[in-house]
């Protein structure tokens, strides 16, 4: 006997996933930068160590010519292997966007586009379905009313899987009760632990997320049943992932095209390779940075305030690579105080270890807040850097809610094209104009496979 409160919730799920197909210009636009700024990450780690286990792994024994692509290359997948590959390299750098807690394009973007290429569809259903893969993302995040990084598991990973499985239900044009019963499996396809942040296997956490979330989906396709209350059960989804068990599970989902939650929340484009609780504090140095007088050898003590949470995620406190300085508060603050920058230059050995950058770090205070911002339970409402010189002055940032890129203080087009450009270049390749100005008409695609 069901013990739901709410027996419509994942059946809704099914539905909506189902029946949507009609997006506004407007939404299907936020989808398109995600994708592109996801494509442009994947690309700028084709080469990190992780990218290249994971590929060694998941195409031994492919026949040339079947599947996906693997990183816009001629490489060749299985649909789910080259979701894996292709979203572990798009969260590799910690550069890939971030909305409701999560990152919908590293999860989304490799499913949608590795299934989209095998089937044929067409760049305008591909913008369609992640429209829908972030609008049940959006609604799972809102019915937690308390930061989910606090049970030591992934967010991403925790919501993820659903998300990207009712995308893909989409995208293949699935009936809402077998799309149910993608999302019921989906529901089972949870993980992603916060104490392997800072380590190779964070990036597998979007790996898995994307090619669990397509597994779902082609499992429920071939007749796999599951719980048709799996999120909204006591024992389900929400609840049991729940830190303090006070999700939400009543009533059920609609969404029309006018009230979806990717336009009125949009998407949080990172402009560095960091771990999103950092954006702020490195912006805020880097604007103290920039201040008349400011001299980085001449600075005594720093003093860093951000939300709890975010302290508690970026646990490095003495960074010596790359995956360790993505995860510590005192670097982000010494990389925008010595270089106006927070960078893929600031993430090499000779940065990350030169005297000045050291002595920054030993210099750093930190303290933590306890208010929680609005748009996201995992920040406080704005962090703060003050930086005190020898010769006693004081170079304040003042408080900063939010981070450059987030939805509510975007890049402009010119700096959306630059970052894509930059991750391109730092891959070895030399067709990023190029392909920058094809992605531009993604919309128009008559099918993803010319990718």
């Amino acid at each position: 006997m069901s013990l739901s409160t709410s027996p419509g919730l994942t059946a809704a799920f099914g539905a909506f996933a189902a029946g949507f197909s009609d997006a506004p210009a407007a939404a299907l636009a936020v989808a398109k930068m995600g994708i592109i700024d996801g494509l442009g990450v994947m690309l700028a780690a084709r080469h990190e160590p992780v990218v290249q286990s994971a590929r060694a792994v998941l195409m031994e024994g492919m026949m040339p010519g079947q599947g996906a692509s693997v990183l816009l290359s001629n490489e060749r997948a299985r649909a789910i292997d080259a979701a894996f590959i292709n979203a572990t390299a798009t969260h590799a750098f910690a550069m890939d966007d971030v909305a409701s807690g999560c990152h919908p394009s590293a999860m989304l973007m490799p499913a949608l586009i590795a299934q989209g290429q095998v089937q044929g569809a067409s760049g305008a259903e591909v913008l369609r379905a992640y429209v829908v893969g972030y609008e049940l993302l959006a609604e799972l995040a809102a019915r937690e009313p308390d930061p989910l990084h606090s049970t030591g598991w992934h967010p991403s990973g925790q919501l993820g899987p659903v998300a990207v499985a009712g995308a893909v239900c989409n995208l293949m044009r699935l009936p809402a009760d077998i799309s149910t019963m993608a999302i019921g499996i989906a529901a089972s396809m949870t993980g992603g632990l916060f104490a392997n942040f800072g380590t190779q296997t964070k990036p597998l956490h979007a790996g898995r997320i994307s090619s669990s979330g397509l597994l779902a989906a082609r499992l429920a396709q071939q007749g796999v049943n599951a719980s048709r209350d799996a999120l909204e059960r006591e024992a389900g989804l929400l609840r049991t992932i729940s830190p303090n068990k006070r999700a939400d599970i009543s009533g059920s989902f609609t969404r029309s095209a006018t009230d979806l939650r990717i336009l009125t929340n949009g998407l949080c484009i990172k402009k560095y390779p960091v771990c999103y609780s950092l954006h702020r504090i490195a912006d805020a140095a880097i604007d103290i940075a920039g201040l008349p007088g400011f001299d980085a050898t001449q600075v005594r003590q720093i003093d860093i305030a951000l939300g709890k949470t975010q302290a508690w995620m970026a646990d490095k406190h003495e960074p010596h690579s790359a995956q360790e300085a993505k995860y510590c508060v005192e670097f982000a603050v010494a990389a925008g105080l010595v270089a106006r920058a927070a960078g893929f230059a600031q993430l090499e050995p000779d940065f990350i270890e030169q005297p000045l950058v050291r002595q920054l770090l030993k210099a750093a205070r930190i303290s933590v807040r306890d208010d929680v911002s609005p748009d996201d339970t995992a920040f406080c409402s704005a962090d703060r850097v003050v930086v005190h010189l020898h010769d006693g002055r004081v170079f304040d940032s003042g408080e900063v809610p939010f981070a450059r890129g987030h939805a509510r203080l975007p890049l402009s087009e010119a700096e959306l094209k630059v970052k894509f450009l930059d991750c391109v270049a730092s891959s070895g390749r030399d067709d990023g104009a190029v392909l920058f100005a094809r992605l531009q008409g993604f919309e128009s695609l008559v099918s993803v496979a010319l990718l």
